[in-house]
């Protein structure tokens, strides 16, 4: 008897997993807008991840999200500086893809008279990157000295 029972719970259990894993994801929301309106939307919010590097520099601050999504990787976020000390702010994010690897460096720009140049002051940017390199995702503070145009580097942060 033990024997008929064991089996018999066994397979309800199988059973109600089958059941489980057969249902749509999305059948239980209410669908007043068709459900391939619905998804990407809920698959973005769901796949975007924090990031911010190493407090390397005092008066430079960067954050933002990253999506990774079809086989690319896209950031966007905010660089700020906070001070007028000499350096012009920047954020910089390696993309690799196996030995393969991409830079892409962000820095706060002024324009005067139609005539760009590395701002030094208090100002908050916008930035944006992609790239089809998603194997990993690192991230650094960086300032970039206006008497020399030399760039410093902060520690380096990997995010995936």
């Amino acid at each position: 008897m033990r024997r008929i029972a064991a089996i018999g719970l066994a397979a309800g259990t199988l059973m109600t997993g089958v059941a489980v894993m057969s249902t749509p994801a999305n059948a239980a929301v209410a669908t007043k807008a068709p459900a391939t309106a619905q998804a990407p939307a809920a698959a973005t919010a769901a796949a975007a991840r924090r990031w911010v590097p190493y407090n390397s520099y005092a008066n430079i601050n960067a954050w933002g999200t990253y999506t990774r999504s079809g086989g690319s990787v896209y950031v966007s976020g905010y660089l700020q500086d906070t001070k007028r000390n000499g350096y012009t702010a920047c954020v910089r994010f390696l993309f690799k893809e196996g030995t393969r690897g991409y830079w892409s460096r962000h820095k706060i720009v002024g324009v005067r008279n139609g005539v760009e140049y590395n701002f030094d002051g208090v100002a908050k940017v916008k930035i944006r990157a992609s790239s089809s390199y998603s194997g990993h995702l690192y991230v650094q503070e960086c300032g970039r000295k206006k008497s020399t145009g030399k760039y410093y580097y902060g520690k380096t942060k990997r995010l995936f």
